[in-house]
């Protein structure tokens, strides 16, 4: 993951990470825990964005996520997607990315467009977030596969 925020941290525009509590106090709202790499980037970048070869990435501030994921605010993921996903950004347009949790010893990372959030209609995108990152620098991740 060091490897992986050194090489994005010229044109990711961060914002400062959240501490160790901070993350601890929002996984204690989330029905999850985040995964490692995840805590790990949101701690070095609370969120941001930035266009990679393929794709632009919008991660959402920590402090947002419980609220848009809610069951009656925000964009209401629970209420659609149930309890097993966790949204946590978008391609600047109509794709939500979301952790997945419906193995929960293996999160993955998947997409739904917002407008048909529908459990029939999410894909899965990578094995892990530091792999949903790699293929973002890779240039192997675009806006077709989602």
């Amino acid at each position: 993951m060091n490897k992986l925020k050194e090489v994005i941290s010229s044109f990711w525009v961060k914002y400062r990470g959240v501490s160790q509590e901070d993350i601890s106090i929002i996984e204690g709202v989330l029905t999850h825990k985040l995964p490692d790499d995840v805590k790990s980037f949101w701690h070095w970048s609370n969120g941001g964005c930035g266009k990679f070869k393929n794709i632009y990435i919008d991660f959402w501030p920590l402090e947002d996520i419980p609220s848009l994921n809610s069951l009656s605010e925000g964009y209401s993921i629970k209420h659609y997607l149930g309890n097993v996903f966790i949204a946590f950004g978008s391609d600047g347009g109509p794709i939500c990315f979301l952790l997945d949790y419906r193995e929960p010893e293996c999160v993955k990372v998947c997409s739904v467009n917002f407008g048909d959030l529908d459990i029939e209609e999410v894909k899965e995108v990578a094995p892990s977030f530091i792999a949903f990152m790699e293929m973002a620098l890779d240039g192997s991740l675009d806006d077709e596969q989602l």
